[in-house]
């Protein structure tokens, strides 16, 4: 079974949200819409709150610009890709949103075709990153066990690694 990725659509106007959502075959690509947001503040709550894999946010919004939603999302520990939407090609913008990790900066109006591939090599990067997150964890779980193993083996080990720990040195 396929891993479905959870999206927000954050823009401040409806029928962008609404062309979003219709303009894509979400299902097809792999995502599913979990929520919208109309401003800036909503945005950041959602992303607190549900942390969806991608935003698709717009950077200018009331409250909140996209900027500053992502600032402190990230903040909040938000970890999920972000595509900027934006009506404005400004060099500024982007700067800003690179450094606060903004994978795509896409301006308005949206091609189609374009946010199609994004979404497709976001996926892609998304899966590498849970194998590398899910292999070092199995890495760690086996490291561990094997150490605790040659703990129980070998208890001298453990009175040498407390006297290694409190700084005595020890000579063979």
């Amino acid at each position: 079974m396929a891993v479905v990725l959870h999206i927000l659509i954050a823009d401040d106007e409806q029928k962008i949200r609404q062309g979003l959502r219709n303009i894509i075959d979400w299902a097809a690509l792999g995502y599913e819409i979990v929520g919208e947001a109309a401003d800036g503040e909503e945005a950041v709550s959602f992303l607190a709150e549900r942390k969806p894999d991608v935003v698709l946010l717009d950077i200018s919004m009331p409250r909140l610009n996209g900027l500053q939603v992502i600032e402190r999302a990230r903040q909040q520990g938000y970890e999920g890709k972000v595509i900027i939407l934006s009506g404005y090609s400004d060099f500024k913008y982007a700067q800003e949103a690179i450094r606060l990790g903004v994978e795509y900066y896409l301006t308005k109006p949206i091609d189609e075709q374009e946010l199609e591939r994004l979404l497709c090599k976001l996926s892609q990067e998304i899966a590498e990153e849970k194998k590398r997150r899910m292999a070092a964890s199995n890495y760690y779980q086996r490291a561990r066990e094997s150490i605790l193993r040659d703990l129980c083996r070998n208890p001298a080990h453990i009175a040498f690694l407390d006297m290694v720990d409190m700084g005595v040195a020890v000579v063979e």
